[in-house]
This record gives structure tokens, C-alpha cells and sequence, in this order.
């Protein structure tokens, strides 16, 4: 069955790759894909539109759905000019297998689950080879509520599931075909590349070094370091380097640079640390943030403080300006942290503090992602009228850092 959909196709798509191509007077080098779904109708229908939507509106390709074709064919037999320039390279052919609902329900809560599987594959139209196979499970789920009745939770519950369908799918897309571009040439911080819109390029995408060499008569690419996209212009591009390769020279001749979906435009921070208030009190902690390579720092601490008396613990956000220093190898933190301090005593007591605690920390990695950091800080806790007194104290932190 599946061969003989992609029989009848094919020769559609290729025909009218051959019309839209020669009514394209402008220098469009994107991929263009047709997206052709068959199972049930309307979850078919969504599942093209939504795919569609969302390709366009990265700008990385050109996209045609069923409906494109059918509207072409229209406009033939009216004698209109159709404008949609667009060359189809691959077929992205989606079959639902099967689609199920199911109603789920505990004495407080109910709730629809609505499960979808394909099978997706992405087929080059030139040569008619299948460059891609997956079966793909999705899933989406709403709760029934005072707001919400048990036919909109069901609808939305499929609305869900074809969205991260959608996704999946897209992402799926952007790893399988990764841009790539030359260096044209480097200014301070930024490099500038021989790609923009031509080729499907935007602003925020993300991009890494890719070393080509030889190792033993054999080529070899080595991959590192991390760019966003700053700007970008119709056939040329400018990228901000957040992390420079640590193996290889970026400068070298050979080095170019290469797409990568997967790279995130802020670098996360995990601590785990020692902790000692009042050189009395002993404890640990860990700590999760972000850096978001332009010297703002924002975290969330959870802090476990023992007593002979009491236990306590603190919740704290983090937000701080960092230095980078060496290369972004070590850093300075300069910030404050609010939140609560919660302590419970012995006696089955307990007291809620507000605290705000200035501090200065300094971080230094060993490599890319490992690293030990040291923080001071001054707490100044209110109310005092409780029973215990903790007054303001100094806070010391020493660990590790984990960055990824």
C-alpha cells in the first residue's frame, strides 16, 4: 500500500517541482518538503497543518502540504497564476498506525489520554530513497474540571497528542538536516558566515565548530564550542560565540561551522555544596541556575542546616551578576538571594523566617563542565520575636560545580 501511495506521488511532486522551480526568480537554497499524512482525516489534517505552521514560521524551509497541490491544480483549471515558489527535495510521509483514547479516573480526579502512533518517513524525491524511518508514540492529556467538561477535555487531550507529535517530528527534521556554512571572517567576539535566509538561517539558531582533519589518511571531524545567530542578512549571517572550542583553533582554515538544534542559548548550573552558618551550625545544600552567557546569573537554593536543638531548612532564589574570567574557566558572582527560612525544634515547634542574604562567590572549572566554587554570604533574617533566636549571621558554602 505504502508503495503504491509513494508511486502515485512521487511523479506529482516531481512535476510540479519542475513548474514552481521555473517560475522562482529569486535564489532560495532551502530544503523544501512536501508533508503527506494518511490515517484518520482529521487527525491527519491537523497533524499537515501543524507541521507546516511551524517549519514556516522558522523560516529554515519550504513547505507544501496536500492542500498546496490541490489549490495549484485549481488555480491551473481557473487559468490564475499561482505564486508559491516552492521546489519539493522530500516527501515527509506520515501513516497513523492507531489512534486511541481512554478515559482514566480516581475518586478526585478524572482524566482523557489520547495516544497516537506513526510511522514517519522522509523520502528524497530526486532518487526516491528513504532517507529517514521512525515509529513515533505520542501522547496528550487534560483533566476534567469546574471549567472544563468531559468533550473539551477529550478534544484537548488530542489537540496535546498532535502537538507533541508536531514537535517531535519538526525537531526530528532540524537534526536530520543540519545547515552548514563557511567562515568568512572573525571580529572580536562575533564571526560572520556565508549563509542567511538563502539557506534557511534565523535569528537564535543555534550553531557549533566543526574541525575537518585528517587522522592517519582518514578525514575526521572534531566538534566543539557553541554560536547563536545575532543577525542575519539575505546570503550572510552573524554569530556570537558563547564557547570556544577547547580542542582545536577556530581560526584554522578548515574549521567551518555547522548547525546544531540540540545546544541551548543558556548554559545550566548545578551546585552541591557544604554549608556552615555562624561557624556553628553544619549542613549542605544544592543549588540549580542558569547562566545565560551574558552575565546574569539567576538560581534556586535548597539549604539543610542540623542543630543540637533544631533542624532547618531555607529556600532561596539566586540573582547575581558574574564575571567571566580566563576564558569563562573561572567567574566572580556578585548578587543577593530572598526566601525562607523554615525551623522546626525538638519540642515539635516551629518558626518561618523571611531572609535576605547579600553574597560574593568565586567558581573555577577544571574542564568544560566540572568545576569548584566558594561563596560568603551575610544573612539578615526577619521577625526576631520568635523564641529562637538565630540573629544575622555569616553563611559559608564550599563544593562542586556541574555545568552543562
Amino acid at each position: 500500500m505504502l508503495k503504491k501511495c509513494i508511486l502515485l506521488i512521487l511523479p506529482l511532486i516531481i512535476i510540479f517541482s519542475f513548474g514552481f522551480s521555473r517560475s522562482n526568480t529569486e535564489l532560495d537554497l532551502r530544503r523544501s518538503f512536501l508533508i503527506y499524512s494518511e490515517g484518520d482525516s482529521e487527525i491527519s489534517s491537523l497533524l499537515e497543518y501543524n507541521i507546516k505552521t511551524k517549519m514556516v514560521q522558522q523560516g529554515k524551509y519550504k513547505v507544501m502540504t496536500r492542500d498546496d497541490i490541490f489549490l495549484k491544480n485549481i488555480s491551473d483549471i481557473l487559468g490564475k497564476d499561482y505564486n508559491s515558489a516552492v521546489d519539493v527535495d522530500f516527501l515527509v510521509y506520515l501513516k497513523i498506525l492507531e489512534n486511541f483514547p481512554s478515559k482514566e479516573t480516581m475518586p478526585d480526579q478524572a482524566w482523557w489520554e489520547y495516544n497516537i502512533i506513526v510511522k514517519c518517513e522522509v523520502i528524497k524525491v530526486s532518487t526516491g530513497e528513504n532517507f529517514y524511518f521512525q515509529i513515533i508514540s505520542s501522547q496528550g492529556t487534560s483533566y476534567l474540571g469546574r471549567n472544563q467538561s468531559d468533550v473539551e477535555a477529550y478534544f484537548y487531550a488530542r489537540r496535546n497528542a498532535i502537538n507533541n507529535l508536531t514537535a517531535y517530528v519538526v525537531k526530528s527534521l532540524n537534526n536530520l538536516f543540519r545547515l552548514k556554512a563557511n567562515i568568512l571572517r572573525i571580529e572580536d567576539k562575533y564571526i560572520f558566515i556565508d549563509g542567511g535566509r538563502n539557506i534557511g538561517i534565523h535569528k537564535g539558531m543555534m550553531f557549533e565548530f566543526v574541525n575537518s582533519t585528517e587522522i592517519n589518511g582518514k578525514p575526521y571531524d572534531e566538534f566543539g564550542g557553541k554560536l547563536i545567530t545575532d543577525e542575519v542578512w539575505e546570503a550572510e549571517s552573524k554569530l556570537k560565540i558563547l564557547e570556544k572550542p577547547r580542542s582545536f583553533d577556530y581560526k584554522n582554515e578548515n574549521v567551518y561551522v555547522i548547525e546544531n538544534p540540540f545546544l541551548s542559548s543558556v548554559r545550566n548550573v548545578f551546585n552541591l555544596y557544604y554549608l556552615n552558618e555562624s561557624l556553628q551550625r553544619n549542613g549542605f545544600g544544592f543549588e540549580i541556575g542558569i547562566d545565560n552567557y551574558e552575565h546574569l546569573y539567576i538560581g534556586t537554593d535548597f539549604q539543610f542546616l542540623f542543630d543540637n536543638n533544631f533542624f532547618s531548612l531555607d529556600i532561596d532564589f539566586n540573582l547575581g551578576y558574574l564575571n567571566y574570567l580566563a576564558e569563562m574557566d573561572s567567574n566572580i558572582l556578585l548578587g543577593a538571594s530572598i526566601g525562607l527560612k523554615s525551623v522546626n525544634t525538638k519540642e515539635g515547634n516551629s518558626y518561618g523566617y523571611f531572609k535576605l542574604t547579600p553574597k560574593i562567590g568565586y567558581s573555577h572549572y577544571i574542564n568544560k563542565s566540572v568545576g569548584l566554587t566558594c561563596r560568603f554570604g551575610y544573612n539578615i533574617l526577619l521577625p526576631k520575636e520568635h523564641e529562637i533566636d538565630l540573629g544575622n549571621n555569616i553563611v559559608i558554602d564550599l563544593g562542586i560545580s556541574l555545568r552543562f
